[in-house]
């Protein structure tokens, strides 16, 4: 993320490492990766600005976090009992949906990208995703339980208090 972004390697025999689709590839999978990263950036500047300014409401927005962190949970549950039948599709898929120009399909007898990252490396890395996301979204189920009533109970200790 922080290099010059533009994957000109040379390799050993002093030729390109990669040829220029796969190049190609990884620049649209480094700006996807860039642009997921400004969107959770974002997404969590706006849920802090949200709770901070929202101090009559939090009861009711710890609880829409805490359910927002189960429903994230049961959807990665979903897509892993799926994918386990059918990740190759949910694959292309993906590729589709976010590599339209159609940059993403690779010969692994002759492409280096492929030949490093195989098919299989990237079924560990959705199902290492699918688990971590998996368990942030139990700890932000059980946040939002505790942090709801923890602010459910604010408002009676102030009452008995003043």
């Amino acid at each position: 993320m922080l290099g010059p972004g533009d994957f000109e390697i040379t390799g050993p025999d002093g030729e390109p490492f990669y040829d220029a689709d796969e190049r190609s590839h990884l620049r649209d999978a480094r700006l996807l990766l860039g642009l997921f990263l400004v969107a959770g950036g974002v997404s969590l500047l706006g849920l802090a600005a949200a709770l901070v300014r929202g101090r009559d409401r939090r009861h009711a927005m710890w609880q829409v976090i805490g359910r927002a962190g189960l429903s994230t949970a049961v959807v990665v549950v979903l897509l892993g009992v799926i994918s386990l039948a059918a990740f190759d599709s949910l694959f292309t898929l993906f590729h589709q949906l976010f590599f339209p120009g159609g940059n993403w399909s690779f010969d692994p007898a002759t492409q280096r990208l492929v030949q490093l990252y195989p098919f299989r490396f990237w079924q560990i890395a959705a199902a290492a995703l699918g688990v971590l996301v998996f368990l942030l979204g139990l700890a932000t189920w059980l946040l939002g339980r505790w942090m709801r009533r923890r602010a459910g109970n604010a408002p009676a200790a102030e009452a008995t208090t003043g």
